[in-house]
């Protein structure tokens, strides 16, 4: 008997399956409808490659500002909302961070590169690698781990946390607050879970809030001290204020973390389930090359933020479809990056092909992400310690049973149980 086969609108990505897996979907829209409302949703989904980066560059009909700061709004965050003015420094507001509209986004893009210079991550590469060589010295000779939990996790929330200057003995604390700032971008949590996160996030505001300040009375050589003394040409607004701060240190923070662990973690599932391109990597004549090749082609396969959110500030039209004024239209930048047209054999892995780099896991246009660099050096130094210090690296579960976990914003393996032996063994 053969498989009932689901129409398009019957498929969304409430579905919890779906988040998880989203490959199906994403490959019936780019076939049938490439820019798809789903209905559960109440969105648009743009699927392919040229109209995901035709949308991004529409900065004055598509609203990056208003995306993520109304999407998946339950109808009990006035309580929330009003608790944390009461309790706190008020919501979180992603408006008050990078995730706005030019021309403010301009300005605030450019008091923020000057925290994240290219000196300073290139000058954090060998401090990465005491990093990722401390965390595995830990389990080495143990032969066994969880790559997630000891490896992925920490090495995203301790690189994070040293940029900005938070004590690395924080690092709960961090993994914490991270973990409430990105939950409620997922659906279907609970009044009593949102209270929860938002406890959390008033107590990291508070953290932040003593950091502000005391980078305020001592200049350090950290993000935070960037952001509190960076200033610009302009009179009326020359440095961030205490709301732009407060939010750029919140989303560093949990961006940061999130989305590196990921990215982490789903180059060790593929490492841990193709030992060939172990073997090559490991006896690659020039290894730093192979290794960013294998990063870029990890970020296309596995976009640890399957899509973004923009609302419609006017009627408008993208792939020929006709986006009504108010809609919700997401960018499914994982799609983008299976599109067949732009990639060849385009759900397979493959570093050598020739346009290794060119997905659009860090976005397009001026809203690229600001941590693209860090976050390719932090994946290039995890795996290359696994490279040179592993061998018969395994899964201890099958394929299909790792857990993955995801919103709609962010996505990637929960635990990776791996076996291996040391190397230098």
């Amino acid at each position: 008997m053969s498989q009932k086969v689901s129409s398009l609108s019957e498929m969304s990505l409430l579905d919890p399956e779906t988040i998880t897996l989203p490959w199906e979907y994403y490959a019936r829209m780019r076939a049938e409808e490439p820019v798809h409302f789903d209905e559960q949703a109440h969105a648009w989904l743009v699927t392919k490659f040229e109209d995901i980066q035709q949308a991004a560059r529409m900065t004055d009909v598509l609203s990056n500002g208003l995306g993520l700061e109304t999407a998946h709004r339950e109808p009990w965050q006035d309580e929330i909302d009003e608790m944390m003015v009461r309790e706190g420094f008020g919501p979180h507001k992603t408006l008050d961070n990078f995730n706005v509209d030019p021309p403010l986004h301009s300005r605030r893009r450019g008091l923020v590169d000057q925290a994240f210079s290219a000196h300073r991550v290139a000058s954090m590469e060998d401090n990465i690698s005491d990093i990722v060589g401390t965390l595995m010295d830990k389990f080495i000779d143990r032969g066994s781990a969880d790559m997630v939990e000891e490896y992925s996790i920490p090495i995203a929330i301790y690189v994070i946390s040293d940029l900005l200057g938070v004590p690395r003995e924080r690092i709960d604390d961090v993994k914490r607050w991270s973990d409430a700032s990105v939950g409620p971008l997922g659906r279907g949590i609970t009044k009593e879970q949102g209270f929860a996160y938002a406890r959390d996030t008033m107590d990291m505001h508070r953290f932040l809030n003593e950091q502000i300040q005391d980078r305020r009375k001592t200049k350090r050589d950290d993000m935070i001290s960037d952001l509190v003394h960076a200033r610009i040409d302009d009179p009326e607004n020359p440095a961030l204020s205490f709301a732009e701060l407060l939010s750029c240190s919140v989303g560093l923070l949990a961006a940061g973390n999130e989305t590196t662990r990921n990215g982490i973690s789903w180059g060790t599932l593929i490492l841990a389930q193709n030992p060939n391109l172990v073997t090559k990597l490991q006896n690659a004549e020039d290894q730093n090359r192979a290794l960013q090749r294998f990063v870029e082609e990890t970020l296309r396969l596995h976009a640890p933020v399957p899509q973004l959110p923009r609302v419609a500030l006017e009627d408008c039209e993208i792939g020929g479809a006709k986006i009504p004024k108010g809609s919700f239209v997401y960018l499914c930048w994982a799609s983008g990056n299976r599109d067949a047209d732009k990639f060849q054999d385009a759900d397979k892995f493959n570093p050598d092909r020739k346009n290794v780099g060119q997905h659009i896991t860090f976005g397009v246009g001026v809203h690229r992400c600001i941590g693209a660099m860090l976050a390719r050096m932090e994946m290039k130094c995890a795996f290359r310690e696994i490279v040179n210090r592993m061998d018969d690296l395994k899964l201890t579960v099958p394929d299909d049973g790792v857990d993955i976990w995801g919103t709609f914003v962010f996505r990637g393996p929960r635990s990776l149980p791996v076996t291996f032996s040391n190397r230098a063994g």
